[in-house]
C-alpha cells in the first residue's frame, strides 16, 4: 500500500476518488428529502432517482467519447469545478423551488459523474499498470469507497437535519471545488489513450467488449449478480421495521453493521489479493447468498446482524474484485470508455434488482425475495465463473490482434479468438 502511495500524483486522484462517492451520498440525501417535501409525491421522488441515475447511464459513455483522448491533467480539474458550480445552482434554486430545472440539473450532474468517474479511473490505472499495482490499488480504491459509503450517509443525514439541504448541496460545491484544486498538479498523468480512432471511439469500444469473451462475461457476469444482490434493497426497511419488529433504529443498525462489515471485506481483500481472483470471486458471492439466505429466515435483529455482517463483506469484496479484474485484462487506451459502460451498467443494475424485490415482495413475502436473492446470486455465479474460466484459458491461447478502427468494414471474427490485448505491462 506504500508503495501505492508513493506513486506521484496517486494519492490526489485516489482522495478524488473518495471524495466523489461521498459528494454522491450527501447530495442524494439533500436533494431526494428536497423534492419528497417540496413535491409531497412518490412520482416526484421517483422521477428524482431516475433522473439521477437511469438517464446518466445512457448520456454519460457518449459524453466519455469524446472526452477521453483529452489529458486528465486538464480534463479532471475542469469537470469536478464544473460540479461544484452545478452544485452552486442547486443550492440557489432550493429557495426557488422549480421542479423541472432541479431535474435537468441533476441529469447534468449524474453525466458529469459518471465521466469524471471514468476519466479517473482510466488516470489511476496509467499510474497503477507499469508499476505492477493495479491490485494494490485497488484494495486501496475499495477502501475508500467504503469508507465513503459509511461517512457519505451520516455526513448527508446530519448536514441536512442541522443545517438544510441548501448547506448540504453548498458543502458539496466546496468539496468539489477542493477536488479542482488539488488535481491542477503535473503529477497527474497527461494521458491514458496511446492508440484507436480519435472518432467513434464509444462505438470502436463496444465493438471490442463484443469481441472480447474475457471482458463480455466478465461484464455480464457483473450485472445479473448485482441484479440479484439488489433484489432485498427496497425490502431491508421493510424488513427491519414491520417483518422484524425492531423499529427504524434496527434499520439504522442493520446498516450500520452492513456498511463497517463492508469496509472489513476491503481490507481482506489487501491481505488476499495474490490469491485466485476466481476463487475469492466465488467466495465472496457465496458469503452474499450465505448472508440473504440468513436474513431471509432470521427471527429477530440480533440473529439478522449475522446476515448483515456476511453480506457486508460480499459487497465489500466484490467491489473490489469485479474492479480490479476489469483493469487488468482492459487495454489502457479504452479504459476510460470501458469503464463508462461499467459505470452505466452499475447505475441499471441495481434498478432492475429494486423493481424484482418489490414484485416478489408484493406477490409472496420479503422473507421469500431474500431466499430468491440467495438462490439467484448463488446460480448467477456458478454459470458466470464456468465461463469465465473457459473464456479466460481460450483467451491465454488466442494471438494478439490490433484494436480495429470503427470506419473499417466488419470484419467476422472467431469469438473463441477475438479479445482485448494490452501493451501496457500489468
Amino acid at each position: 500500500m506504500r508503495e501505492v502511495l508513493s506513486l506521484p500524483g496517486y494519492w490526489r486522484l485516489a482522495s478524488a476518488a473518495a471524495l466523489n462517492e461521498l459528494c454522491w451520498f450527501v447530495g442524494t440525501i439533500a436533494l431526494s428529502v428536497l423534492v419528497y417535501r417540496k413535491t409531497g409525491s412518490v412520482l416526484g421522488s421517483s422521477g428524482f432517482f431516475l433522473c439521477s441515475q437511469a438517464a446518466p447511464a445512457f448520456l454519460g459513455p457518449p459524453l466519455v467519447g469524446r472526452l477521453d483522448r483529452t489529458s486528465p491533467r486538464t480534463l479532471l480539474p475542469v469537470l469536478y469545478g464544473v460540479e461544484a458550480v452545478l452544485y452552486a445552482v442547486l443550492a440557489w434554486l432550493t429557495t426557488r423551488f422549480a421542479l423541472a430545472p432541479i431535474l435537468i440539473l441533476v441529469v447534468v450532474d449524474g453525466v458529469i459523474a459518471l465521466a469524471a468517474r471514468s476519466i479517473a479511473t482510466a488516470a489511476r490505472t496509467e499510474l497503477l499498470k507499469p508499476a505492477g499495482l493495479v491490485r494494490e490499488g485497488g484494495a486501496l480504491a475499495s477502501i475508500s469507497f467504503s469508507s465513503a459509503y459509511l461517512a457519505g450517509p451520516l455526513i448527508g443525514g446530519f448536514v441536512t437535519a442541522i443545517g438544510g439541504t441548501m448547506a448540504a448541496l453548498l458543502l458539496n460545491c466546496l468539496v468539489f471545488s477542493l477536488m479542482a484544486v488539488a488535481l491542477l498538479s503535473r503529477s497527474i498523468p497527461s494521458r491514458t489513450v496511446h492508440e484507436g480512432p480519435e472518432r467513434r471511439r464509444l462505438r470502436a469500444a463496444i465493438l471490442l467488449i463484443r469481441r472480447s469473451p474475457p471482458v463480455l462475461t466478465l461484464l455480464t457476469m457483473k450485472t445479473l449478480v448485482y441484479i440479484c444482490l439488489s433484489i432485498p434493497t427496497p425490502l431491508e426497511v421493510v424488513y427491519t421495521v414491520h417483518t422484524l419488529h425492531a423499529g427504524s433504529s434496527g434499520y439504522g443498525i442493520l446498516l450500520a453493521v452492513w456498511g463497517g462489515a463492508s469496509l472489513v471485506g476491503s481490507v481482506a481483500y489487501a491481505r488476499l489479493r495474490n490469491r485466485n481472483a476466481n476463487v475469492l470471486l466465488g467466495v465472496s458471492i457465496v458469503l452474499g447468498a450465505a448472508g440473504f439466505a440468513e436474513l431471509a429466515i432470521a427471527p429477530t435483529l440480533a440473529i439478522a446482524l449475522i446476515g448483515g455482517v456476511l453480506g457486508g463483506l460480499c459487497t465489500g469484496l466484490l467491489t473490489v474484485i469485479f474492479g480490479v479484474q476489469f483493469q487488468e485484462i482492459v487495454p489502457q487506451s479504452w479504459m476510460a470508455l470501458a469503464s463508462s459502460v461499467n459505470e452505466a451498467l452499475l447505475l441499471l443494475a441495481p434498478g432492475i434488482g429494486i423493481a424484482l424485490g418489490g414484485l416478489i415482495a408484493s406477490l409472496v413475502s420479503v422473507r421469500f425475495a431474500f431466499g430468491v436473492s440467495a438462490v439467484a446470486s448463488v446460480v448467477v455465479a456458478a454459470f458466470g465463473l464456468a465461463a469465465l474460466v473457459s473464456v479466460q484459458a481460450a483467451e491465454r491461447g488466442a494471438a494478439p490482434e490490433e484494436p480495429p478502427d470503427p470506419g473499417d468494414p466488419p470484419v467476422e471474427l472467431d469469438p473463441a479468438k477475438a479479445g482485448f490485448h494490452s501493451h501496457t505491462p500489468a
